[in-house]
């Protein structure tokens, strides 16, 4: 009974695995990353067996004509035919590579298709290579030798499609080698199926291969994405960071823009009365209210309790998804809070030119921030961007910071 129920979970837990390595192939094959490449790396190999046929072919080409040469086995169709057969059919192929690795054709279908119908053709071609063979020649030598380069250079993702190019293969040749009545002696007949058996072998060791290191570089891939994200974005809030907008800086350019800036009320009453665990809550729920009235545009931690919002939305919207905001945020419950936690904010909307409209753009922001907290804050001010008037205002507040020092 224990021996029943054992096996019965060893046989669960092989399930369980094999369903979850077919998942992981699966996503490997989907991956675009992982196609691309296959696909780049396939048109390569498929360059260099193009490349090889033509050599071997022009080599017997020019071998039949050698003072040494002597008769073939088979008669049926003339050897010096089959090799101009197999060089010019290669040669078309090898053009047709050269101009795909070339960016010609960008079709990733198509380039898939391309390089399993040069592999179907070129194994369908390898019993040719039975009437080039000599007396006194090995009789396979040469159609193992296309059989080598067709089958092990090329990486075989799909299995269907390896399938098709063996099974055309083995039918085309045992039809020549039943209509030209050529007997095969047994041991070569051996050689053939363990020939077959070690190619297999070989073709799914270098897709295992292949699908590990894509399965490595995807977890890489990942990872790396996902250090990028966390190096973009503030951890206590989920907004972008400075770091982010360092980076975001030049894509405004050029563009009609809304930029405000704003910030919690009072902040540090918060964090005072009701400690910095009460403060951070409030501040995760002011910054959730930012991602999901404008999480489709820049909204940055710009440092404490102050926000950094630029939108590409025109000044109409923009206006009315703020005073959306500050509804919702009047509607937010925060416990054991007796004063309720508000916004201020200045906001300005025109066309950023470079980087100096952009800094004159937060700069005026900023100024129409401390104008809504002047007027009693919990409220936002927002006007056209003018880049005199900015000016103007940043050269006064210069000025009175210097008196005041």
């Amino acid at each position: 009974m224990k021996f029943i129920i054992y096996l019965q979970k060893y046989i669960q837990q092989l399930f369980q695995r094999t369903l979850g390595d077919f998942q992981d192939i699966q996503a490997i094959l989907s991956d675009p990353e992982f196609k691309k490449r296959k696909i780049r790396d396939n048109l390569y190999a498929c360059s260099f067996v193009a490349c090889l046929l033509c050599i071997i072919s022009m080599t017997g080409f020019v071998g039949t004509y050698a003072p040494r040469a002597v008769g073939a086995v088979l008669t049926t169709i003339n050897s010096t035919t089959v090799y101009l057969v197999i060089f010019g059919i290669n040669l078309v192929f090898l053009a047709c590579f050269y101009q795909c690795l070339r960016e010609v054709v960008k079709d990733e279908e198509l380039l898939d298709d391309l390089v399993y119908v040069f592999l179907l053709i070129d194994s369908s071609l390898a019993c040719l290579s039975f009437f080039t063979t000599q007396n006194g020649s090995s009789f396979f030598f040469e159609y193992l030798l296309i059989l080598i380069l067709v089958y092990l250079l090329p990486i075989y993702d799909n299995i269907k499609v390896l399938i098709p190019i063996i099974a055309v293969n083995l039918v085309t040749t045992f039809a020549v080698i039943d209509v030209t009545g050529h007997e095969v002696p047994w041991q070569d007949q051996y050689d053939i199926v363990l020939f077959y058996l070690v190619c297999l072998v070989i073709i799914f060791s270098r897709r295992h291969l292949a699908l590990s290191f894509a399965q490595v570089r995807m977890t890489l891939r990942s990872r790396n994405e996902e250090f990028y994200q966390r190096s973009r974005t503030d951890e206590l809030t989920g907004l972008l960071n400075r770091e982010a907008l360092r980076e975001d800086f030049e894509q405004y350019f050029g563009k009609a823009l809304c930029v405000m800036i704003c910030d919690i009320d009072q902040f540090k009453f918060y964090n005072d009365t009701y400690g910095h665990i009460r403060g951070d809550e409030i501040l995760s729920v002011v910054s959730r209210l930012f991602q999901k009235h404008f999480g489709y545009t820049g909204v940055y931690r710009y440092g404490g309790d102050e926000f950094l919002i630029i939108s590409f939305m025109p000044h109409d919207g923009f206006q009315h998804y703020v005073e959306i905001f500050q509804n919702q945020l009047c509607k937010q419950p925060f416990e054991a809070v007796q004063r309720h936690p508000t916004v201020s904010g200045g906001y300005t909307w025109g066309y950023c030119e470079g980087a100096v409209s952009l800094r004159t753009m937060f700069a005026r922001a900023d100024q129409l921030l401390y104008k809504a907290k002047a007027a009693g804050r919990n409220r936002v001010f927002g006007e056209p961007f003018d880049m005199e008037k900015a000016e103007a205002g940043l050269h006064e507040m210069a000025t009175w910071i210097n008196k005041s020092s």
